[in-house]
């Protein structure tokens, strides 16, 4: 990247006038319109959290904390990250840096617990279709009496793993006593869900218990051969099995964080201010987001092909060759190669291989045949270069642009 375009780049994170959170909320309302949410509709939000590993400390809220891929503490961001869920539709909304609190200081915001973060930046702002149920899902890590009733306040349900020494309340008596005590007492049925295509059996109890300052909630105990495992629905009509199966969905939120960084660079920001990552994570997030609804209208591919990394990359490949199609239309192949490296300067700072591209497709042949060509072209010269060379783009028309009033 030259200096001018690294002079973008670090604009248009750091100093542009946009907000994150804005964009996520926008990215929320596509999803909703895409997929038709409305009354009656349900909505999940997944909550986690991931660690980036860094090899410096300039960056804004790197110190050692724990990665659980290594088991150890690195030296690192933690990320708490989100997800939306509607129907089989699994897409990311939105993320944001956590701060330790000894670095709090250095930031004109209050030190936040990863939980606070949860609530108060990510599922607050969120603006659902009139109507639409809100469920938000986390790990035992997540959970706390205060941010659960929160939640219930703004009219959502929370559907979550308990900690086995969390005291719970039988229905009618004043007495508490942990959930793994309590689970112990109850009668267990064999209980068979399907979840990612694959069945899992586990023994399940259930019974609506009261928790201290959250109210009455269903706690679910499963057991499986090694393992005994609890859970909370505010939800009181759901059953064991539906509960078990939004815990169960969770896990997509682990396939997000490692799919996002491999396909789109998640975690390899080359930016240092905590607001510039986070709207360099928010256009990650989109980018996931456009490309699968992309994909999506491909049902036979969608059906038919392999995982999601093998769908990405037929979905971003699909979509770089329209943007290379629209450019190839604009630059007209008759004109003197410097004139069309001047109009191309207009449009990317990849000159010299789209000028490669426009000498090879010959502008006289049917779009369609144009497509398949530059199809080819795209994977001799390897999509993933080619796409980079869009981030500092001086004109890009799309959505972003309008939402984000750059035009």
């Amino acid at each position: 990247m030259d200096a001018k375009s690294r002079r973008a780049y670090d604009y248009f994170f750091g100093g542009a006038n946009w907000s994150a959170t804005d964009l996520a909320q926008f990215h929320a309302e596509y999803v909703f319109d895409q997929l038709q949410v409305g009354a009656g509709d349900d909505v999940l939000l997944h909550i986690d959290d991931t660690f980036a590993p860094k090899t410096g400390d300039a960056t804004d809220g790197v110190a050692r904390l724990y990665n659980p891929v290594a088991a150890e503490t690195e030296l690192g961001n933690k990320i708490v990250t989100s997800c939306l869920q509607i129907g089989d539709v699994y897409v990311p909304y939105l993320a944001r840096m956590y701060v330790p609190e000894d670095l709090a200081p250095n930031f004109d915001e209050p030190f936040k617990k990863k939980t606070e973060i949860a609530v108060e930046e990510i599922v607050t702002p969120l603006q659902l279709p009139a109507g639409a149920a809100l469920t938000v899902v986390f790990d035992s890590a997540y959970y706390g009496d205060e941010r659960v009733a929160t939640i219930q306040n703004q009219g959502h349900d929370v559907v979550c793993r308990l900690k086995s020494d969390k005291h719970v309340s039988p229905q009618g008596v004043v007495w508490t006593q942990r959930v793994d005590a309590f689970a112990s007492t109850l009668e267990y049925e064999s209980t068979t869900i399907t979840v990612r295509g694959k069945e899992k059996t586990y023994d399940v109890a259930s019974e609506v218990v009261e928790i201290e300052g959250v109210g009455p909630v269903k706690v679910v105990a499963s057991k499986t051969e090694d393992t005994i495992r609890h859970y909370l629905s505010t939800d009181l009509g759901r059953s064991a099995a539906e509960i078990l199966e939004l815990i169960e969905q969770r896990w997509n939120i682990e396939t997000v964080h490692e799919e996002s960084n491999a396909k789109f660079g998640f975690k390899q920001y080359q930016l240092e201010r905590k607001q510039a990552i986070e709207r360099y994570l928010q256009l990650v997030f989109l980018a996931w987001t456009l490309v699968t609804f992309a994909e999506r209208a491909n049902v036979a591919f969608w059906d038919e092909r392999g995982g999601l990394s093998v769908r990405l990359d037929h979905a971003k490949e699909a979509y770089l060759v329209e943007t290379l199609l629209e450019i190839n239309d604009r630059v007209a192949p008759s004109l003197p190669r410097a004139e069309r490296r001047e109009q191309l300067h207009e449009l990317v700072y990849l000159v010299e291989t789209l000028l490669e591209i426009n000498d090879r497709v010959a502008p006289s042949l049917p779009r369609a045949e144009r497509r398949e060509q530059l199809h080819e072209l795209v994977r001799e010269f390897s999509w993933s270069s080619l796409a980079i060379s869009f981030i500092p783009a001086v004109k890009v028309y799309t959505r972003l642009n309008y939402w984000c009033g750059f035009y």
